[in-house]
């Protein structure tokens, strides 16, 4: 029998399947092409899925006749695109791959046939869909041209490779932050030893000036001295002035233990004191923080929590900077403006868990766009102002890192919270 009478002595279902397999060497191909880049362990998952397909493909399948509309797809590419697969028959490709005529096109002037390549797709929600997509041109049971697609998600190579970049980012900006904060720790020190020694010959010398007051009527010119210094006034405020200084450089001497503390990426998760954590980020972010908010801190005793410092601080670090930028918007609009800007911190055990709700009387997030705010890229804050990574890469700490969970409420009377809910044991790496 020749292969066309085959062909067409096939079901359709076995016409599938034979498509398929003859689309296995391409996939593999596809899975090479991108070898360099994909990271080691998410390329040995995939080629392992290869190495066993079996109908349907575990991945985007689609089958496009000449005209360029879908004639077959499979399950999986109907929950890529966030539909049904069934409703994807018969539209056009354009509708779900902008590209789709231009792609087909560079499939034809292929040497053989087949082109592989990174498409955007659309998804049913209007938002791009990254693929590694593999594209063939065939041939029907008739001798019709058609074009097989096989695609694999991206998103997630995308979420990583996101992650890798801020942390490569991170760190380099760690070193430079821990070398500052080593270089101002000298200084410090210095003045710190120096404040002592004024603060204890001032309160000796305080007290021969209270003295020279007494004297004042058997020296004229003494008389003539402490009235020109006021020394009324040094008196007064003197201790207070070197008291403040002190405080300064208390306040500098935490705010760079704290920074040397946060940009010392720890390998390992520890059992950490999560009131600490807070207070270390609270004081890096302090700037921000006090140009439109007062934080209220509500901290219970909890167990300490096995977890990377560095991560949660981060988390934290986040979280604030979102609640002051939505403070910052709700003031700016004039609503309600007579309340003034507010973080509280919420610190509690639940069960194995600890919880910690970090909420704001600012803007607050939408209803429709809650579902939306741990997505990457997507921000509602001003051109300029967000990049769309802090809340993806603060969910990814809590979740991927940490096995808790990251979520958002609205707050009450109006805001946001942001919940977060750490396993008391932890994570062991």
């Amino acid at each position: 029998m020749s292969d066309s009478s085959l062909l067409n002595a096939l079901s359709e279902d076995e016409l599938a399947h034979a498509l398929l397999q003859q689309q296995v060497a391409l996939f593999e191909r596809a899975l090479d092409d991108i070898a360099e880049h994909t990271p080691e362990i998410s390329l040995n998952q995939a080629a392992a899925r290869v190495g066993g397909l079996k109908s349907p493909v575990p991945g985007l399948w689609l089958v496009i006749t000449s005209d360029l509309y879908i004639q077959h797809a499979n399950e999986q590419a109907g929950r890529l695109l966030d539909m049904q697969s069934v409703a994807l028959l018969g539209r056009p490709l354009a509708e779900f791959l902008p590209d789709a005529k231009a792609l087909l096109s560079q499939v034809i002037d292929s040497q053989d046939a087949e082109i592989t390549v990174e498409a955007q797709f659309r998804g049913y929600d209007g938002q791009p869909v990254p693929v590694l997509l593999s594209i063939a041109q065939e041939k029907d049971t008739q001798d019709r041209v058609q074009y097989v697609l096989i695609g694999v998600d991206l998103r997630e190579y995308h979420r990583i490779e996101l992650l890798q970049r801020q942390a490569h980012k991170l760190e380099a900006m760690g070193s430079l932050a821990a070398g500052i904060a080593h270089e101002i720790n000298t200084p410090l020190q210095y003045l710190g030893d120096n404040l002592s020694f004024i603060d204890e010959a001032c309160s000796e010398l305080l007290d021969v000036l209270a003295l020279a007051e007494q004297e004042t009527s058997k020296s004229p010119a003494m008389n003539e001295l402490l009235q020109r210094i006021d020394s009324t006034f040094i008196r007064e405020n003197l201790p207070a002035a070197l008291k403040r200084s002190q405080e300064g450089v208390s306040r500098v001497r935490d705010i760079t233990r704290s920074m040397r503390s946060f940009t010392h990426i720890s390998e390992t998760a520890n059992p950490e004191n999560m009131a600490v954590l807070v207070q270390e980020a609270i004081t890096l972010s302090a700037h921000e923080v006090s140009q439109v908010a007062k934080v209220v801190l509500e901290l219970q005793d909890v167990p300490a929590v096995i977890c990377r410092r560095d991560h949660i601080v981060q988390v934290l670090i986040n979280l604030l900077t979102n609640a002051c930028h939505a403070i910052d918007s709700r003031l700016n609009m004039q609503i309600d403006s007579g309340q003034p800007g507010q973080i509280t911190i919420v610190l509690s055990q639940h069960e194995g868990h600890i919880r910690l709700v970090v909420s704001d009387n600012g803007s607050g997030v939408e209803e429709s766009l809650r579902h939306r705010i741990f997505d990457p890229f997507f921000t509602t804050k001003a051109v300029g102002q967000g990049t769309g990574q802090g809340l993806p890469i603060s969910r990814a700490l809590i979740v991927d890192q940490h096995k808790g969970k990251l979520w958002c409420e609205p707050a009450v009377p109006q805001g946001a919270s942001f919940i977060i809910e750490l396993p008391i044991q932890g994570v062991s790496t």
